[in-house]
């Protein structure tokens, strides 16, 4: 049994929640061929991986900014080159005999599928149409991009919706799942030998998903004694004279582990880091992205499925967070309950279609 995955390379989220599927399916005898721009260490469990784009997501000048234009270019530039791509990848989709295409979300992996006389997958809770969409008042003359997109995963055999998703009516035939979260590996008690952490201190996971922390001043944790922070090497780099701060290398592998361990997750809502929060049980201060459409969908799962606390971005990059960190901390923190074996249904369902091929 062989599949092919085709992931987003926008962020790490894309790549940390396919990590989960892709490990189901190699338990299962599964054989999956990764295509993708994002980090080879989320990828242990593949049979083979091969480093390339095959979509840009959006273009973010900043942790907190989207820069519209430069990535409607970028998608310009593509769709010029995507005929070349879909030949060449269909070509190795027959020569290596993958008999499923899964994707997460470039949409030219429906492109190739189709090429290729194979079925596809998508795996996902929003789309690259829908969010480009949101940009189109002040640029137009894009609205091939949209429309082109859009038409590639109208070539899908199915989607696999996950919670927190906006209405998929682009595709033909839509299943949901539940939450896709990766298992724990690491038991806190591990992650504090790893960090030299004290057991009578609590942890606090400040990230931007995977684009680094950017220039906010963070120098006032020092003052925070009574926590272990776990930063990515950019913010460390402020603080690293300060014996009650870590470096989390950017190639740790099962960042999900930290999520789990930490006593709260700090940072910009973004699908899945807020679905390992939720389905972990951890905490989150949360603040939300420039001019993103997907901000009210993520809100709103963080605060019917989380035990959050929102901080508008102005207030967020002043630090914010770090005054009110102790006090949410201390208090009561409720949960509402959540399936989360979403990466199980979804190997059965692309196990099942394997079969029926």
């Amino acid at each position: 049994m062989r599949i092919a995955f085709y992931i987003s390379t926008h962020g790490f989220g894309h790549a940390a929640r396919e990590q989960a599927v892709i490990q189901e399916l190699a338990q299962r005898g599964v054989q999956v061929y990764v295509r993708t721009a994002t980090p080879a260490k989320f990828y242990a469990a593949a049979h083979h991986y091969h480093q390339e784009r095959y979509d840009i997501g959006v273009i973010m000048p900043s942790v907190m900014q989207v820069d519209a234009a430069a990535t409607f270019a970028w998608y310009s530039d593509f769709l010029q080159r995507q005929p070349e791509i879909i030949e060449r990848e269909a070509a190795f989709i027959r020569e290596q005999a993958i008999q499923l295409v899964a994707v997460d979300m470039p949409s030219i992996g429906c492109e190739i599928a189709a090429r290729a006389n194979v079925p596809s997958v998508v795996l996902t809770h929003f789309t690259w149409d829908w969010v480009y969409e949101h940009y189109l008042p002040d640029f137009p003359h894009y609205q091939f991009i949209v429309d082109s997109i859009k038409a590639s995963y109208g070539k899908t055999t199915l989607a696999l919706e996950m919670p927190f998703a906006h209405e998929l009516d682009m595709f033909p035939h839509v299943e949901k799942i539940p939450l896709v979260i990766n298992p724990i590996t690491k038991t806190r008690a591990e992650i504090c030998a790893d960090f030299a952490i004290p057991a009578d201190h609590k942890i606090a996971l400040p990230g931007m998903g995977g684009q680094g922390w950017g220039s906010g001043d963070i120098s006032a944790l020092r003052d925070f004694k009574n926590w272990i922070f776990l930063l990515t090497p950019d913010a460390y780099e402020q603080v690293k004279a300060i014996p009650h701060c870590r470096c989390v290398p950017m190639d740790y592998p099962g960042y999900h582990n930290l999520i789990a361990a930490a006593d709260v997750v700090i940072g910009k809502a973004g699908w899945s880091t807020i679905a390992e929060a939720i389905g972990h049980r951890t905490p989150m201060i949360y603040t939300l992205n420039d001019n993103w459409r997907e901000n009210s969908i993520l809100d709103a799962a963080l605060r019917t499925y989380g035990s959050s606390l929102y901080i508008p971005k102005a207030d967020f990059e002043q630090g914010a967070w770090l005054m009110a960190l102790d006090a949410f901390a201390n208090r009561t923190h409720v949960w509402r309950d959540i399936a989360t074996n979403g990466a199980v249904i979804a190997a059965e369902k692309l196990i099942n279609m394997l079969g029926s091929d």
